[in-house]
């Protein structure tokens, strides 16, 4: 295998523990029967609403009063926000710790998430929430937000975009994400990829991969 000198980790669900089903059924829990949520939800998803907010073609003003309007104007902007926000749960502090050892043995450290500005705020307050006073995007080289970026995975010119800004070699770089889509992008164009399984643990696996 070629020499590892870069990883470049998604959040969600491999440094973030997160459980979309609970944004889900706070959202129909909003809804007046299940049956509306699944007419809205279908309208949203066919065009995409929720990918164009991940690359801020949609803006968080708009997103929220898309989703208010969609629950007929009764839900508030707080509650619409928390609903959003219900699958983000904690980032353990082993996986923190993990992040400055390895920077500390001299690896480059890049962060690449779907995400969007409500999302990222939170997970911000969750860190703080639990580790204090901590710079969360301190702990890479670089984070690439894809409503900053304008660009999300799979689309494999995502990838191309972060090895050319970051000026990386594909070769020397090991993506780490828990979505196959992703991680099939990347190898097609010579990335190394780790399909991880959500929420488990990735400094044990990690070590041992790093090992061989």
């Amino acid at each position: 295998m070629q020499h590892i000198k870069n990883i470049i980790f998604d959040l969600g669900a491999v440094l973030l523990n997160l459980d979309m089903n609970k944004t889900a059924l706070a959202f129909q829990a909003l809804f007046q029967n299940r049956e509306a949520h699944d007419i809205a939800l279908g309208r949203l998803q066919k065009v995409a609403f929720f990918e164009k907010f991940e690359t801020n073609e949609i803006e968080e003003n708009e997103f929220v009063e898309t989703l208010s309007i969609a629950l007929d104007g009764q839900i508030g902007r707080d509650t619409i926000e928390k609903a959003w926000s219900a699958m983000l749960l904690d980032m353990p502090a082993y996986r923190i710790e993990m992040l400055r050892e390895l920077r500390e043995k001299g690896y480059k450290l890049y962060l690449l998430s779907n995400i969007n500005s409500i999302h990222l705020r939170d997970v911000y307050a969750i860190v703080r929430s639990e580790h204090g006073d901590l710079d969360f995007d301190a702990l890479f080289d670089k984070p690439y937000y894809s409503h900053l970026i304008g660009r999300r995975k799979p689309d494999a010119d995502t990838f191309r975009f972060v090895l050319q800004d970051a000026g990386i070699d594909a070769a020397e770089t090991l993506f780490i994400d828990d979505n196959l889509d992703n991680v099939n992008s990347a190898e097609t164009i010579g990335i190394h990829v780790v399909h991880h399984e959500p929420n488990s643990d990735i400094s044990t696996f990690l070590n041992n991969y790093l090992k061989h």
